[in-house]
């Protein structure tokens, strides 16, 4: 089977993105499924729409400062025709006010949405009907729980995964989605909500076995529609 061609974008972060974008790197790279590329420069790079084209994927690890609008118009055009798309962690809070990637991700980090302590929780499948989590088992990580995330622009969505956030160390009371697919004209939209790795912090997060193999899975279906 032919690899996935993965554009990952990097560079900017209110997290580690120094750390997670290599690492996230290697763990679709040594699933054998995935080609990834990783770019620090992402408007300059979506601003080639041709090159663009070459890529089945595209990994948003980005939360920083706003593409130009040739960008923004190649990565839209891109996901409508078919192109998927993974939005991990703070990726989620990026972009306020870009009515179509808040389209993409469905849920985001806006005003009023907050996260208690990093700390264990176990993440429950809650959607065993979906090719990602078809299969799969609840599993215990440790992570920082986004709870509150605010659903933009009446987009349709679907819950596989939720954890509980526990009102003693921050939380809300409640399951809080860590899992989510959406769809963008023909696009996939996986919006892996895991994944904090904050600067001078451990990887627990990334290193952990459930989420390596939820978000390789994920990354998969964004990609083909489908999980081998």
């Amino acid at each position: 089977m032919a690899q996935i061609k993965c554009l990952l974008l990097s560079g900017a972060n209110n997290h580690d993105w120094k750390r997670s974008s290599p690492f996230l790197k290697r763990v679709l790279e040594e699933s054998g499924k995935f080609e990834v590329t990783i770019t620090e420069s992402p408007s300059a790079v979506l601003e080639d729409a041709q090159a663009l084209a070459d890529f089945d994927l595209i990994f948003s690890d980005y939360n920083g400062p706003d593409w130009s609008d040739l960008a923004k118009h190649n990565f839209e055009a891109a996901v409508a025709s078919g192109t998927g798309l993974v939005v991990m962690h703070a990726a989620d809070n990026a972009f306020p006010g870009w009515t179509e990637y808040e389209k993409m991700v469905g849920l985001l980090w806006r005003e009023g949405t907050g996260h208690g302590q990093f700390q264990e929780i176990e993440v429950k499948i809650t959607d065993f009907d979906h090719p990602i989590t078809r299969g799969l088992s609840d599993f215990r990580t440790w992570d920082e729980l986004y709870h509150k995330l605010v659903h933009m622009h009446a987009v349709p969505y679907r819950v596989l995964a939720t954890a509980w956030s526990d009102p003693e160390k921050g939380g809300t009371g409640r399951d809080e989605p860590v899992m989510i697919v959406t769809q963008y004209g023909r696009g996939r939209v996986y919006h892996h909500v895991l994944g904090h790795v904050w600067e001078g912090s451990d990887m627990r997060a990334l290193e952990n076995e459930g989420f390596q193999k939820t978000l390789v899975r994920g990354c998969e279906w964004a990609a083909t529609g489908d999980v081998t």
